[in-house]
């Protein structure tokens, strides 16, 4: 048997610690990330207040005076928050460099739980927003910014929601909306809003095998591709066409899904309100969890999951009680798995003789087609070594190469594995001694 080092996961700066910060909220709602200027956005509708926290989940500022603080909506260029107030019938403006609100527009819905504005989403160069009607309907509007007179549109989706609607749209596909209701069996929407109208291109009522009871959270994959919806039921986590809402499988998770988030790279992290796992990755293009994620006695809150931009870090607001108290937990490389890579082969060999070394890459579920490993020779006497091009490595995780030693003494064999953003960089060293 060839003599073997391995090193597993190396070649990557090393991670912070999760971190668990104590939010000074009575209430959650909704959270939006900051990629740009590195803060997390969280609102406490009952407090009446936005917190914004550093990455590191450290509370960095409150914004009182936000009275039903609700859904938020990020602009593409991270430079603007806008902030639903139902409780003031109006949508805030936060400027996330200097976190100043820098205006409040009207939305003329009237304000309170069933009036004011509650999600958010920006489409068609426009912020939409779901309100309610009265006690058992809810609506769609729009707030134009484009003109020199803010221009707000209401009653794009006349007697189509039990309640406010949540809404999701993404800046790939910027003329989609989709929108769905809370109440016993979800009406699931897709708009065109192109036009500037909400333009109702197919609805479906109760959808999917088993329909939808009490929505918790929908989004838009990155590509708006596919809408996911976490229903309190079923128990897995439920995926439609953007297309036709024809349904498109489930993403297997636990009992009283709450939670979907997508990274702009297509990771998707699910929650859901069990005690045990309580959320799980998905690797894009993948149908089997990357990982599931125990946060103890803490479950994660409806809607309480939410990415940095580079998936490096989910941000989990998590609580052990509905009523709170609410934690802020920071997950760092929430996405990665630890991969290993061993070498086989000869412990012997005659100079010049052809040797095959063999090698193993796993976990091999993850490993994408054309996968490759560099490879490098080395001696004593020329430290540096020479390369040696690289190897495919098989969907079983299996890999090969031949080499022709030319001096005797120990030769190093030297394979890395890069690492791929989920799957941590490897390597592994084989030592063959050569002789005459």
């Amino acid at each position: 048997m060839i003599s073997t080092i391995s090193l597993i996961g190396t070649g990557g700066a090393p991670a912070a610690a999760d971190t668990s910060t104590q939010l000074p909220i009575s209430s959650y709602r909704d959270m939006a990330v900051d990629g740009i200027h590195r803060q997390v956005f969280i609102t406490d509708p009952f407090g009446g207040q936005v917190v914004v926290a550093d990455y590191s989940g450290q509370v960095v500022k409150q914004f009182s005076g936000a009275a039903g603080a609700w859904g938020l909506a990020l602009s593409e260029d991270s430079n603007t928050l806008y902030v639903a107030l139902r409780d003031a019938g109006a949508i805030a403006e936060i400027d996330t460099a200097t976190l100043q609100e820098t205006a409040r527009y009207d939305t003329g819905t009237g304000a309170g739980a069933y009036a004011g504005p509650t999600w958010l989403a920006l489409a068609g160069g426009k912020v939409w927003f779901g309100y309610s009607v009265d006690t058992w309907s809810g609506d769609l509007g729009s707030l134009d910014l484009s003109g020199p007179e803010p221009v707000v549109t209401r009653a794009q989706a006349p007697r189509t929601f039990d309640g406010p609607p949540q809404i999701a749209a993404v800046p790939e596909d910027p003329s989609t909306l989709v929108a769905a209701d809370h109440f016993s069996d979800a009406t699931l929407v897709r708009y065109d809003v192109s036009s500037g109208r909400a333009v109702e291109q197919v609805r479906s009522h109760g959808p999917g095998p088993y329909g939808c009871a009490s929505l918790n959270e929908l989004a838009l994959t990155p590509d708006a591709r596919q809408v996911v919806l976490a229903c309190a039921s079923p128990y897995d986590h439920q995926a439609f066409r953007t297309a036709d809402l024809s349904h498109d499988g489930f993403y297997t998770t636990d009992a009283y899904p709450n939670a979907v988030a997508f990274a702009p790279d297509g990771t998707l992290a699910l929650g859901s309100d069990a005690r045990h796992d309580d959320a799980w990755v998905y690797r894009p293009g993948y149908d089997a969890p990357l990982k599931a994620i125990d946060l103890g006695a803490d479950r994660t809150v409806t809607g309480g999951l939410a990415w940095a931009p580079d998936h490096s870090r989910l941000f989990a607001v998590v609580t052990t009680y509905s009523s709170g108290p609410f934690t802020l937990k920071v997950l760092d490389d929430p996405a990665g798995q630890e991969s290993t890579l061993l070498l086989d082969g000869p412990e012997t060999a005659k100079r010049g003789q052809q040797i095959t070394i063999t090698g193993t890459l796993t976990p091999t579920t993850w490993l994408g087609a054309g996968t490759t490993v560099s490879l490098r020779r080395s001696t004593f006497a020329d430290p540096a070594g020479v390369s040696l091009g690289t190897a495919t490595v098989s969907p079983d995780g299996t890999l090969a190469f031949t080499d022709r030693p030319r001096t005797t003494g120990t030769v190093w064999y030297e394979a890395k594995y890069a690492g791929d953003g989920w799957l941590s960089p490897a390597e592994s060293v084989a030592l063959v001694e050569v002789f005459d």
